[in-house]
């Protein structure tokens, strides 16, 4: 999962947004570096992302991307993610997509200078250039890739998978559909607005 679907999963309170967000820039154990309310956040990112690591769908799904992109293809299908969320959002919440991007925000934006790791730089960019809402778009996939691809240690153009994204669309769509439900399912939090 990438940001959009793990902001999704989390309540809607700082801390478990903040939580939820920050899982990609947290590493190692967390003993009692963070509030109870962000640990709980930081520790559900992880269960879902292991949840989603283990579920037959995804696998499915990556294998489209394998042939073409090797190891990198968890990384594509976790931006993919967020694209199929993005493009699919009413069916799994009545609260407009820009509502949830502008409550997000609101949310956050007071939290910004303190939030956790390499989250407080990224963070500003994410807000002002509009990554959140870019994501229901193949172009904004594209961007979004184009520079997760300048940061890999090995050269790799990630952007390049797009293509699969109207190649491969009904595919991947399929095995998305088979998944995300699910996924909501285990993880939605009975304090979030859906």
């Amino acid at each position: 999962m990438n940001h959009l679907a793990h902001l999704f999963l989390a309540r809607p309170d700082a801390e478990s947004l903040i939580g939820n967000l920050s899982g990609d820039f947290v590493k190692g154990p967390l003993g009692d570096r963070f509030t109870p309310g962000i640990r709980e956040g930081i520790r559900n990112h992880r269960a879902i992302d292991a949840f989603t690591d283990s579920h037959p769908s995804v696998a499915a799904f990556r294998r489209v991307l394998l042939p073409e992109h090797g190891h990198y293809a968890r990384i594509i299908a976790d931006v993919f993610f967020d694209h199929f969320l993005a493009r699919g959002w009413t069916r799994f919440t009545d609260e407009p997509f820009d509502d949830f991007v502008a409550r997000v925000f609101t949310t956050l934006d007071p939290h910004a200078a303190t939030l956790p790791g390499r989250l407080a730089l990224v963070y500003p960019y994410m807000r002002d250039e509009n990554w959140l809402s870019s994501y229901a778009h193949i172009d904004g996939i594209h961007t979004s890739l184009y520079h997760l691809s300048a940061r890999l240690s090995r050269p790799h153009r990630l952007e390049t998978s797009v293509r699969h994204l109207t190649d491969s669309r009904d595919e991947l769509q399929h095995h998305f559909d088979d998944f995300f439900p699910e996924l909501l399912s285990r993880f939605t939090s009975p304090h979030s607005p859906r």
